[in-house]
């Protein structure tokens, strides 16, 4: 008896550090990157506030980015079973609190309906790196995550060596990027100019509301326990999952190489506009 109890508990064991290894591994750079989007999608939305003024801004950028914003929302709302009954791609209230919304419904007894609030709420910032995508492939007619740096793995996360390795490869990634986009047969004035207005367009309306916090950890709880569930059925036969996760681990670097550019590039408007407001109070304080 001691001895299946042994058994068991060892088993109960080896599903929580599987699972534990899988959303490490699927969700720990990605939700890590989420967050940093969203930060740097708000600063860099107050910068460019400031610098161009709210009607430039809005009407000559924000309107593509905040529209791609709530289609993100209306997507994975749609792909998870969810009734969208009412949607404003770009409808900006007088006080700048909303800029666009999508409202939908969703039976809160069905486990997929609720885990797919985890996507609906993270899907602004999913989008970034999915337009960066189309974005490099339909302007310039190149794969961007074939720079994808070195493959990532759960145990990796604990590895300093690593970090290091994927800040050298990711070096090398954006200096081979360069010349697709600046300097090849494929580029151009007005491609570069398409490409830095879209680029910043959505990189700075992809801030995450609270109510789309809120709504990710509530699906994010179902998605845990999915895991547990499925290893906890499985996993004496066989790690399922992770075998699924190791298959398809170059399309996962490739999405996260997307989302790392798209914050890199955020980081270079918000240095920009930085720089740019100080010369403007500058030049308003002289005047």
């Amino acid at each position: 008896m001691e001895n299946y109890l042994s058994r068991f508990w060892e088993y109960l064991i080896n599903v929580v550090l599987s699972t534990a290894n899988q959303l490490l591994f699927l969700f720990g750079i990605l939700l890590v990157l989420v967050l940093l989007l969203s930060l740097s999608a708000s600063f860099l939305a107050s910068l460019s506030l400031r610098f161009l003024g709210r009607n430039i801004f809005l009407f000559g950028f924000s309107w593509l980015g905040t529209s791609i914003h709530e289609l993100s929302h209306a997507f994975f709302a749609l792909i998870f079973g969810h009734k969208i009954t009412e949607i404003a791609l770009f409808e900006p209230n007088k006080n700048g609190t909303s800029l666009g919304h999508v409202s939908h419904t969703y039976n809160k007894r069905s486990i997929y309906h609720k885990t797919g609030n985890f996507f609906i709420g993270i899907g602004p910032v999913l989008a970034s790196g999915i337009f960066l995508f189309l974005a490099t492939s339909l302007i310039f007619g190149y794969d961007i995550t074939k720079l994808a740096p070195v493959k990532i793995t759960s145990d990796t996360f604990f590895d300093i060596q690593f970090f290091k390795l994927l800040a050298i490869n990711l070096k090398n990634s954006l200096f081979a990027l360069y010349p697709v986009i600046f300097t090849t047969s494929h580029a151009s004035w007005w491609k570069i100019a398409i490409f830095i207005y879209v680029l910043y367009s959505i990189g700075s309306s992809m801030t995450l509301s609270s109510s789309d916090v809120k709504s990710s950890l509530s699906g994010f709880i179902w998605v845990v326990l999915f895991f547990l569930l499925f290893n906890l059925l499985t996993l004496w036969s066989g790690k399922f999952i992770s075998i699924l996760l190791t298959r398809i681990n170059v399309y996962i670097t490739g999405f996260l190489l997307l989302l790392i550019i798209s914050l890199l590039a955020n980081l270079l408007f918000i240095g920009v506009l930085f720089f740019l407001n100080i010369l403007k109070s500058l030049f308003v304080s002289r005047k």
